[in-house]
């Protein structure tokens, strides 16, 4: 804990919240949604010193949704895998309006602490809103940034700008739009109660399912083991029962001649698709709502075309994303770094312009512009892995493909074109299956 404070900054690990993330039902999250609605009423005639926007219990209900459904934790890990990594960079423009690459800031922000600015930022279309603190120390170790928080949401009101250091006590507060406070803290609201708001009641729904579905499936699930005797002895009924119950564990029955045994299952009924249906239903919708694709969240498709039509649409709303980590860096974080003296002046965030594409797509394209232009050796080492020498079907200044002409032993070499021509492929085609194959 940090027993002072440095200048523009305040403890953030005094701030004492409630966390209630547990046996949360539809109920709760229509209150919360009340009680905001009726606070976007009144908000016109509200005045400092009341606590008014305060979303704590909605943000309860988001986090339990994110704890104990699987399948939305994971559409939040595929849209983090989009957005980090080696995907973003520092660059000036040129003369020419083209985005030049600077190597040396960009690593700066290539770092633990520099990833937690972008998942904020993303965060606050799911949540609403994110309060970004960034510290202006540095790692003497690495160089890079130290520290970077994200404050507890349920301590922040978004719309009044204000933290405060008890869950809904308007007393004692901080005001992050003050001179003091400006440079190190960043507010990303979106004005709204974010995307998770969409998702919530159906999660909520689907745990619900879900119990009914185990019940129904402990009731209605089992076999049932059907024995079959001649005998009207109540004697001898019981007897047959007690050996097929001793059975599974001592794998040996012994029947009479006339007695049968017989196992009954029961098949999916309708009642067993409805919870099924509507389990498949929230995952789609959520899916759907977050990727804009349920199948780049794992579902399948049923044909090709399909597949290709919701790639589409998921590079579609990754861009979107994209587009406003870009808006957000350049309006409010890069500036405030660049006062920091942590990057120097004049630079922009901005994300490459590489095609997201599968690898076979990928290896299709690199044979296509190879055939073409020369492309660097580097360039291919970089995107496969693989070492590469020289490349063959350079044009030669006289105009034609190099590897056309005379072999040492007088014997004609084809030239890329001829080979094209005559075999309906391009020369080194196995060199494309070799890359697919490693894989």
């Amino acid at each position: 804990m940090q027993e002072k404070n440095q200048p523009g900054t305040f403890n953030r690990e005094l701030l004492e919240s409630i966390f209630r993330t547990s046996k949360k039902t539809i109920r709760e999250y229509v209150w919360e949604i009340e009680r905001n609605n009726r606070y976007k009423s009144a908000r016109q005639d509200a005045t400092l010193g009341v606590v008014l926007d305060d979303r704590s219990r909605l943000i309860d209900l988001y986090e339990a949704c994110l704890q104990q459904d699987a399948h939305i934790r994971a559409v939040i890990e595929t849209l983090e895998s989009q957005i980090l990594g080696d995907r973003y960079m520092l660059a000036k423009i040129n003369e020419k309006g083209k985005y030049v690459k600077d190597v040396r800031e960009t690593q700066k922000v290539q770092g633990s602490q520099f990833d937690k600015i972008i998942k904020g930022i993303v965060e606050a279309k799911l949540y609403g809103y994110t309060l970004l603190e960034i510290m202006p120390h540095t790692d003497p170790r690495t160089g890079k940034l130290a520290e970077v928080n994200i404050v507890e949401r349920r301590n922040v009101l978004p719309d009044q700008h204000t933290v405060v250091k008890r869950q809904g006590i308007w007393l004692p507060n901080w005001n992050i739009c003050s001179e003091a406070y400006r440079k190190n803290y960043v507010l990303v609201n979106t004005g709204d109660t974010g995307l998770f708001s969409a998702t919530t009641p159906l999660i909520l729904a689907k745990k619900f399912t879900i119990a009914n579905y185990v019940n129904f499936s402990h009731t209605y699930g089992q076999p049932i083991i059907h024995g079959k005797t001649v005998s009207e002895s109540n004697n001898d009924r019981k007897r047959l029962a007690a050996d097929i119950a001793n059975a599974a564990q001592n794998k040996v029955i012994v029947t009479g001649l006339d007695d049968g045994i017989d196992i009954k299952t029961f098949t999916m009924s309708n009642s067993e698709k409805i919870y099924t249906s509507l389990i498949g239903i929230v995952n789609s919708e959520v899916s759907n709502m977050i990727l804009g694709s349920e199948s780049m969240a794992g579902g399948m498709q049923s044909y090709v075309g399909s597949t290709k039509a919701h790639q589409d649409i998921f590079r579609e709303r990754i861009e979107v994303y994209r587009r406003y980590i870009e808006n957000i860096m350049n309006e409010e974080i890069v500036p405030r770094l660049a006062a920091m003296g942590y990057i120097s002046s004049g630079l922009e965030f901005k994300y490459s312009n590489r095609i997201e594409m599968n690898n076979e797509d990928r290896i299709q394209l690199y044979g296509l512009i190879t055939d073409k232009y020369e492309v660097a050796a580097d360039e291919i080492e970089k995107e496969f892995g693989i070492i590469v020498g020289k490349q063959l079907n350079v044009m030669d200044p006289g105009g034609g493909a190099m590897g056309g002409g005379t072999s040492s032993n007088g014997r004609h070499v084809m030239s890329d074109e001829e080979y094209y021509k005559r075999y309906g492929r391009n020369r080194g085609s196995d060199v494309s299956n070799f890359l697919m194959g490693t894989e």
